[in-house]
């Protein structure tokens, strides 16, 4: 087994909504600990990870590129759902992930919950909230008339560009296929979360191993060169 770490660095403003809203206040809200502290769900992770690595076998499988095994059952791809799983399946998948939290994430969260104890009037949960995130307010158009429609504004809260988030990924399943597959799918991943049409959630993410960034570009470029 290896234990990969997953960075995700924010590009721009991200909603990783928790599909809830907060009170009457804010329609779509993102996922926090009980500190405050925005963090993105495994679940949510893992799923556009899959969606993206599946990109990436098409990608293959359409330019003729003898890399990974593309064989199917059906329209899915066996690797992926080796890899990732299937819902409903008895056997577990070959990977695992964890939520993934701001860099320091043990450290920080121990000191918020001492300071939010002492001086509750200056650090809160609300202050937190204002650190890591900002409100967006957008409404829908009336395409007859070219104006906003009446009583569709909307508040969302996204979490800030620039964050950073680290997680694991435990990989059962450490052959080189699972591995390079991860690796190009972590490549490939450019957004998540919601509101990505209007510039909402662009991504930068990369893989580790023992500190250092896994790299498989130079086995690609050589396969595209034969």
């Amino acid at each position: 087994m290896k234990t990969l770490i997953m960075e995700v660095e924010l590009l721009t403003p991200c909603l990783a909504g928790s599909g809830t809203g907060f009170g009457s206040l804010i329609d779509t809200d993102i996922v926090f600990d009980e500190m405050g502290i925005p963090f993105i769900p495994a679940k949510r992770i893992k799923g556009c990870l899959r969606d993206s690595a599946t990109e990436i076998c098409e990608y293959f499988e359409r330019a003729g590129i003898n890399y990974l095994d593309l064989s199917k059952d059906g329209k899915d791809y066996l690797i992926i759902t080796k890899t990732f799983g299937r819902p409903g399946e008895e056997e577990p998948a070959d990977i695992y992930f964890s939520n993934l939290y701001i860099d320091e994430y043990k450290k920080v969260s121990e000191w918020l919950d001492y300071l939010q104890n002492t001086y509750s009037s200056i650090i809160n949960r609300e202050s937190v909230f204002n650190y890591f995130t900002e409100l967006r307010e957008h409404t829908a158009i009336d395409e007859d008339r070219g104006t906003a429609k009446e009583h569709s504004l909307r508040t969302i809260r996204v979490i800030k560009k620039g964050s950073r988030f680290k997680g694991t990924i435990d990989v059962l399943n450490d052959s080189p296929d699972v591995l390079e597959l991860l690796y190009y799918g972590a490549k490939n991943l450019k957004h998540m979360g919601t509101k990505r049409t209007r510039g909402f959630g662009y991504v930068r993410c990369k893989l580790f191993e023992d500190k250092k960034e896994l790299n498989y570009m130079d086995k690609l470029e050589a396969l595209c060169n034969q």
